[in-house]
């Protein structure tokens, strides 16, 4: 706006007085019309008590007037018009500047406005890329924290499959072990059950063979300490269960079988205590099937 009222030669300032001036140009041309008009209609006073000499204007003088205040009336309009039409241009001008200034705002305003909410439409497009690429980074992230979740059940379930696997196996093995440990044991128990059934028969069956060689020995050194009884009669048999040392030495001597005869059974266990000690082998391992000994007495066994 300011460049078109330079352009123009003009300011409102400017304009304003101009508008004034020819405001005061036409208000006084209209008086000096109407003054001057009034000064030709208008008939001149006449004095009451002076006569006054009549002047005598002719007709082309008035006509030449009238004229005269027709060309000045139509200068002046010319004039006015002229004003008028300038100051109509310079306001119709400044109205299209104003107009199309404020277009020009308005254009820009728009602009601005088309600006800002492609802007705003940019930010609100960034912030929902911005949020869908979160969303997909967290969705994704989770995929691969379940994938890695059910990845690991996978290897624990499988590693306690193995586990579970490796102890049954372990177990089996154990019980197998266990079973042919058993077996053998049972296999060496019963070896050794033989070996001590075969070594106790063979003891025994030696027992039995040095008792076939010392028990007439001992019968012969327990009938010379024998005092044989006047009730003693033949038939009748007592048994005497013998607890002797290693030596021999006679610890005790009890009837564990009567003979009927308390006079006979008291003089046989009187006789095994006075043959203390009695003879019995002193090899180890037969000595101690001695220790305990069984014997049967019978009168006409003993020598009186």
């Amino acid at each position: 706006m300011p460049d078109q009222r330079r352009r123009f030669g003009l300011t409102t300032k400017s304009l304003i007085y101009a508008v004034g001036i020819h405001v005061f140009v036409a208000a006084l041309l209209l008086v000096s019309f109407n003054f001057d008009l009034g000064k030709i209609t208008q008939p001149a006073s006449r004095p009451q008590s002076t006569p006054v000499q009549a002047t005598v204007v002719t007709e082309a003088e008035v006509q030449k007037q009238l004229d005269v205040i027709a060309n000045k009336e139509e200068k002046k309009k010319l004039e006015e018009e002229l004003a008028q039409k300038k100051l109509q241009d310079i306001l119709q001008k400044t109205k299209e500047a104003e107009q199309k200034k404020q277009q020009e705002q308005q254009k820009l305003a728009e602009i601005k406005k088309q600006k800002e909410a492609e802007k705003k439409k940019a930010l609100e497009k960034k912030k929902a890329e911005e949020l869908a690429r979160k969303k997909k980074a967290e969705q994704i992230k989770k995929e691969e924290l379940a994938q890695a979740q059910k990845e690991k059940e996978r290897l624990a379930k499988a590693k306690a499959e193995e586990e579970r696997k490796r102890l049954e196996a372990e177990k089996k093995k154990q019980t197998e072990l266990a079973r042919k440990k058993k077996e053998e044991e049972e296999k060496r128990a019963k070896e050794l059950a033989l070996q001590q059934k075969l070594e106790e028969e063979r003891q025994q069956a030696a027992f039995q063979s040095l008792l076939a060689q010392y028990e007439p020995i001992i019968r012969q050194k327990v009938s010379r300490n024998w005092n044989r009884p006047s009730s003693t009669q033949s038939g009748i048999a007592a048994q005497v269960s013998v607890r002797l040392t290693a030596t021999g030495e006679v610890i005790s001597a009890k009837i564990t079988r009567s003979s009927g005869n308390s006079v006979f059974d008291r003089s046989v266990e009187n006789a095994v205590y006075k043959a203390s000690p009695l003879p019995i082998p002193q090899e180890s391992g037969i000595n101690e099937k001695f220790r305990n000994l069984n014997l049967k007495f019978k009168p006409e066994d003993l020598i009186s």
